[in-house]
């Protein structure tokens, strides 16, 4: 045991001055990697004179611009129901029958008192006048006799029957999707204000409101993008085709602008309507371009293997872009990523 125990001391003996050699070695590379720091992996992109758009956002709400309220023109029983709400339908499309019993009887009870009319109108000028060649007689003639057989008043029973007889039968004035139906078969159409609506769901508008300042931005023609809040991925565009020159109350004015649905918007529905106005040769940069140093506009460009800081003067931007007016140059690699903790000079690598 005292053998095994001197040789273990003698061992760590030997090597202590080894380690005490190796130390000052260690503290060296250390220093020197300290001296050295690792590169900022950046993106840059080139700045360059293209288009900017200005950009102008309002909130807007959807409507038809064909909309067609389907009323029921007659009182009875609805016999029969083709349609359901969110159904497309076509113009002159069958919607609905209402019980006909009462309005046909009442249509050849007409047809007959009109050739009982006609008679007592024959036999009229026939008594009075002599002859039965209307031709020969004067307008005030023909129309005491017209008159006294009733065949006015015929006439007008007939048409009143035929117009009853015909909106038994309920047919879609326009093409388009049919909302608002309450109605239910077999209940007195009596009983609801109206069939349906017909909503043109093809070629729809948009109003929203601008305010006094950019109303003078905006001309007839321009166009929009419409984007609707319940899925901001859909962009739709459209045309503005009517701007109110009236201010109201509240300072603002409604502009109109019509756009090609394909069914994807409906009517009521609220959205978002982006505007892009165009002012050419502008420096134009990604605003992940742009850093707040000592409370200035700052963006970093790569010289080399270098960040260099640039103060800049940013005259406009929309959401995604700046329009720069000073500070850089076309041709600049603009740092884009990785800038947040950049300080000049800063060591960096391209991604």
């Amino acid at each position: 045991m005292k053998i095994a125990f001197y040789l273990f001391l003698a061992a760590a003996l030997l090597s202590a001055p080894s380690c005490k050699q190796k130390q000052p070695q260690n503290l060296e590379e250390m220093a020197r990697r300290a001296a050295r720091p690792e590169a900022v992996i950046v993106k840059t992109v080139k700045a360059e004179k293209t288009t900017f758009y200005h950009e102008l956002i309002s909130n807007g709400k959807i409507t038809s611009s064909k909309k067609a309220v389907v009323p029921f023109r007659v009182n009875g029983i609805i016999r029969e129901l083709y349609v359901r709400n969110g159904q497309h339908v076509t113009e002159g499309q069958l919607l609905a029958v209402i019980e006909d019993f009462e309005y046909s009887t009442q249509l050849r009870r007409a047809k007959q008192n009109l050739e009982k009319a006609q008679i007592n109108f024959r036999d009229d000028i026939l008594t009075n006048f002599s002859t039965d060649d209307t031709t020969k007689l004067s307008d005030s003639k023909i129309k005491i006799a017209r008159i006294r057989s009733g065949l006015d008043e015929a006439l007008t029973a007939l048409a009143q029957a035929e117009y009853n007889f015909s909106n038994t039968r309920i047919t879609a004035p326009v093409t388009g999707v049919i909302s608002g139906l309450e109605a239910r078969q077999w209940n007195p159409s009596q009983n609801y204000k109206n069939l349906c609506t017909i909503v043109n769901d093809e070629n729809m508008e948009v109003e929203f409101p601008v305010t006094e300042s950019e109303y003078m931005l905006l001309r007839n023609g321009m166009p929009v993008n419409i984007i609707p809040f319940v899925n901001d991925s859909i962009r739709i565009t459209g045309t503005i085709t009517q701007i109110n020159p009236q201010v109201d109350e509240n300072g603002m004015v409604k502009i109109r602008a019509s756009f090609f649905n394909r069914a994807r918007l409906i009517d009521g529905m609220n959205v978002r309507v982006l505007i892009r106005r165009p002012v050419p040769e502008r420096i134009v940069v990604p605003k992940e371009a742009l850093v707040r140093r000592q409370g200035k506009d700052v963006i970093f460009i790569r010289q080399d293997s270098l960040a260099i800081w640039k103060y800049v003067t940013v005259e406009a931007e929309n959401s995604s872009s700046l329009s720069i007016k000073e500070g850089i140059e076309p041709g600049d690699l603009v740092i884009v990523s990785g800038n947040i903790n950049l300080a000049h000079e800063t060591i960096v690598k391209e991604q």
